[in-house]
C-alpha cells in the first residue's frame, strides 16, 4: 500500500514539473514569438494574436470542451492524471506570463533558435507527462473522435488536426510563424522519444555462427550481458544450429563485432534498433 502511494506521488509531481516545464517553453519561446506548434496551445496562440485573450484561459476552455465530448461520444476514461495535466498546464501558463511573467530571451536576430529552445524544452516537459502516463489533453482527444466516425487512423486524423492549425496560422498570422511551429513540432517529437526511450539506445543482435560458444562466452564474461540461444535450423543445409540473441548498448556494440569479426569472420549478424529494453542491466520495468 505504502509502495502504492509513492508511485502515485511520485506520479503526480512528475506530471507537475513536466507540465510546469512545457508552461515555460511556451511562455518563454513559443508564444512570444508566435511560433505555432499545432494542437490546442496552437490555436490558442493564434487566437491570442488576433483577439488578446489569454492563452492559458483558452486552453482550459478548448480542453474542457475536448473531455466533455471524449467521456460523451467516447466513453473513455482519460484517466485523472490526464485532466490534472491538461488543467494544470492551462493554468501554469497564464500564472507565468501575467503574474511571474517569466523573461522572454531576445532572439529577435536569430529567429530560428525560439522554435529549437522551445520545442526542445516542451519536449521536456512532455516527455516527462508522458512518461508517467498521462497526456497534456488537446488535439489527440480530436483524432480520437475522428477515428471513431470516419475510420481514419488516430495518427493521420491528429496529423489532418495539426495541418488545419497550420493552415489557419498561416492565413492568421503569416507563413513564417507556420514555418516556425513545423520546426518545433519535430524537435518536440525528437526530444519526447530521446526522453522516453533514453539518449543510450540499445541494439539487439541475431548472430548465427559456428562459434556461437565463444561469442557467448565473450558476452557473458567480458560485457557481462545476458544472452538467449535459439534452436534453428539451415534452410538450404538443413543444419541444426543456435541462433544467439543479446541486447547490448550502442557502445558495446562496436566491441562485439569487433570480437565476432576475429572470431567467425563468416558470422552472419543481423542488428535490430530497439525502441526500449526493460530488465537487468537495461530499464527498471515501472
Amino acid at each position: 500500500m505504502k509502495s502504492n502511494v509513492r508511485t502515485v506521488i511520485f506520479d503526480y509531481v512528475l506530471v507537475t514539473i513536466g507540465s510546469l516545464i512545457t508552461a515555460l517553453a511556451l511562455d518563454m519561446f513559443l508564444i512570444p514569438y508566435k511560433v505555432i506548434a499545432g494542437g490546442v496551445s496552437g490555436l490558442a496562440t493564434i487566437v491570442h494574436y488576433i483577439t488578446g485573450l489569454p492563452v492559458g484561459v483558452q486552453m482550459l476552455v478548448y480542453n474542457i470542451i475536448l473531455f466533455v465530448m471524449a467521456f460523451s461520444i467516447l466513453g473513455v476514461g482519460f484517466g485523472v492524471k490526464s485532466i490534472y495535466s491538461a488543467v494544470t498546464l492551462s493554468i501554469l501558463v497564464d500564472f507565468f506570463m501575467y503574474v511571474v511573467k517569466v523573461p522572454v530571451p531576445d532572439l529577435t536576430s536569430e529567429g530560428l533558435l525560439a522554435p529549437i529552445y522551445g520545442g526542445a524544452l516542451a519536449g521536456i516537459g512532455m516527455g516527462m507527462v508522458f512518461w508517467r502516463g498521462a497526456s497534456t489533453g488537446g488535439t489527440d482527444i480530436i483524432a480520437m473522435i475522428v477515428n471513431r466516425f470516419t475510420g481514419l487512423s488516430s495518427g493521420m486524423a491528429l496529423l489532418y488536426t495539426d495541418a488545419i492549425i497550420t493552415v489557419f496560422a498561416i492565413l492568421a498570422l503569416g507563413p513564417i510563424p507556420a514555418l516556425y511551429g513545423i520546426l518545433a513540432i519535430v524537435v518536440t517529437g525528437k526530444v519526447i522519444d530521446a526522453f522516453l526511450e533514453g539518449a543510450e539506445h540499445s541494439r539487439t543482435l541475431l548472430i548465427i555462427s559456428d562459434e556461437v560458444e565463444k561469442i557467448k562466452e565473450k558476452i557473458l564474461r567480458d560485457l557481462e550481458r545476458g544472452a538467449t540461444l535459439i534452436p534453428a535450423r539451415g534452410a538450404y543445409t538443413g543444419r541444426e544450429k543456435n541462433l544467439l540473441m543479446v541486447a547490448v548498448r550502442r557502445k558495446e556494440l562496436a566491441r562485439l563485432r569487433s570480437f565476432i569479426l576475429k572470431t567467425d569472420p563468416r558470422a552472419f549478424i543481423i542488428v535490430l534498433n530497439n525502441a526500449e529494453v526493460y530488465g537487468e542491466g537495461f530499464k527498471k520495468l515501472g
